[in-house]
């Protein structure tokens, strides 16, 4: 098969090595990504493409049609029994792929990854418009959530399958330390985007005022208004504001008392089982995906975009017993994967 995956940074990366090498051990996988992945592939064949080293770069090199069909030239020669689209399904590239595979016809998978765009990035809004095309022609899609089986149909999907996210909690849990003590703090960790309701945290934790400490973890950037509220507090707010290596996003769920997810609007995320591996309970916003996500982990949702509600929950959430279901490890989510692979050739 071939594997292409055309963003592989952060989470996507990570969500990469957890899940080719299971695949690979089972079947013979040609992995096409951009060349600044390095992350552990196991027996897969790796195949590496060039990518801008910034998003502007990027978006020219993925509208250049000799670029793309030098790559969908590659993927033939590997003669593969179908083609696994892991993510990118409204790239321009993916466009001309789909329709050149008219004259192939080989099985083309699909990851749909955010059946519903994340709001307020540009990305995502050129993703969400231009995949209907791709969408419609695949011979198969695969969400996380049973929440967006209804609006993957409505996208035009043919077949769809739900296999949920599995859990890559292990990368992190090998730096667990001895020494590092429980602390009465909520922690919410992952890229600071706009949709997962910093606001509404920042207002939780200016009620709390310091009985819980938040501490907020994760690359993007925070508009001046949340910034100042932050600094301005810190007995109630601690920052951590870059990308965190492994050892650190380690030592912060070992510090937390409470893992908090109070997004607008989520389709799935890593996090409530890294939370739940570290013994950490998780409070979330009652959207999305996270309706299965984290009663799945024994968390507590609340209503979303309510400051009082998610203070109330976080302080709830303090001493609950996290349930971390060990069946969505990649060992044997990865099973699904070659299930659904094998039906569809």
């Amino acid at each position: 098969m071939a594997l292409i995956a055309l963003s592989v940074r952060g989470a996507m990366g990570q969500y990469l090595e957890a899940l080719v090498p299971h695949i690979a051990n089972s079947l013979e996988v040609h992995l096409f990504v951009p060349n600044h992945f390095k992350g552990d592939i196991g027996n897969a064949i790796l195949h590496n493409f060039p990518t801008g080293e910034t998003k502007p770069k990027a978006l020219f090199k993925l509208l250049n049609p000799f670029l793309a069909k030098k790559i969908w030239n590659e993927i033939v020669e590997v003669k593969p029994n179908l083609i696994y689209l892991f993510n990118g399904e409204g790239y321009p590239w993916v466009l001309f792929w789909m329709v050149w595979n008219t004259k192939v016809s080989i099985p083309f998978l699909i990851t749909l990854h955010d059946p519903e765009p994340h709001p307020g990035n540009l990305w995502e809004f050129l993703n969400g418009k231009f995949r209907k095309f791709v969408i419609k022609r695949a011979k198969s899609i695969h969400i996380h959530s049973n929440q967006f089986l209804e609006t993957t149909k409505q996208l035009g999907a043919k077949d769809i399958i739900v296999i949920p996210h599995g859990s890559f909690a292990d990368r992190f849990l090998q730096y667990k330390q001895n020494n590092i003590k429980r602390e009465n703090t909520a922690l919410f960790f992952g890229r600071l985007e706009a949709y997962k309701g910093i606001d509404i945290l920042i207002e939780a934790g200016l009620l709390l005022n310091g009985k819980i400490k938040i501490i907020i973890a994760g690359p993007g950037k925070l508009p001046p208004t949340l910034l100042d509220k932050i600094n301005q507090n810190p007995t109630i707010f601690e920052l951590h504001n870059y990308f965190l290596p492994d050892s650190k996003v380690a030592e912060l769920f070992q510090r937390a008392s409470v893992c908090v997810l109070p997004y607008k609007q989520a389709t799935q995320s890593a996090v409530p089982l890294i939370a739940a591996a570290f013994g950490v309970p998780v409070v979330a916003s009652a959207v999305g995906g996270f309706l299965e996500d984290i009663p799945r982990v024994g968390g507590l949702l609340v209503p979303p975009n309510d400051p009082v509600a998610l203070a109330k929950g976080i302080e709830q959430a303090v001493g609950i017993t996290p349930v971390y279901p060990h069946k969505l490890s990649f060992l044997y989510i990865s099973k699904q994967f070659i299930n659904w692979f094998k039906e569809n050739v």
